[in-house]
């Protein structure tokens, strides 16, 4: 439902911003999936007021909100390239956490802000290769081997 009401562009972000951060997280989680979902789409016509709300909820206490927060920033990356320095410190920062997914949700945003032209040649991508090289989960390691892969 919260899909179509984005969709059908029923519902503004910036009028409701303050009510839905007053929202519990497992609510606040409930929201973002659905942004999530929709910024994965290939026709996404959401904006950058989904992107800075999702950055937000990056270093959130619930890996829920962090899971889908991170995940918009990677869905949302090549749309936002020069909005992405506050998500990217906040990323690295899950890159160390004890959750497999919330690493993983990380390691998937972080990988496609390497292959950015902007970030493509940055001191991030021996940061990623570090971190790559120091993982130990193989699903989450594969997502910076894949971006690194396309680095050459």
């Amino acid at each position: 439902m919260i899909v179509r009401i984005i969709q059908k562009g029923d519902f503004s972000l910036n009028e409701s911003v303050k009510e839905l951060e007053m929202l519990k997280d497992k609510q606040i989680a409930t929201f973002l999936e659905a942004v999530e979902f929709i910024s994965g789409q290939k026709e996404s016509a959401i904006g950058a007021e989904y992107l800075n709300f999702a950055k937000k909820y990056i270093l959130s206490d619930n890996n829920s909100c962090k899971r889908e927060a991170s995940r918009i920033v990677g869905n949302m990356a090549s749309t936002y390239p020069d909005q992405l320095d506050d998500a990217i410190a906040a990323l690295l920062v899950n890159t160390e956490n004890e959750g497999t997914v919330v690493r993983w949700s990380s390691a998937y945003a972080l990988s496609r802000i390497i292959v950015l032209k902007r970030y493509s040649e940055s001191e991030l991508v021996q940061q990623i290769r570090d971190i790559c090289e120091s993982e130990t989960e193989n699903g989450v390691r594969n997502q910076y081997v894949k971006a690194l892969k396309k680095l050459g």
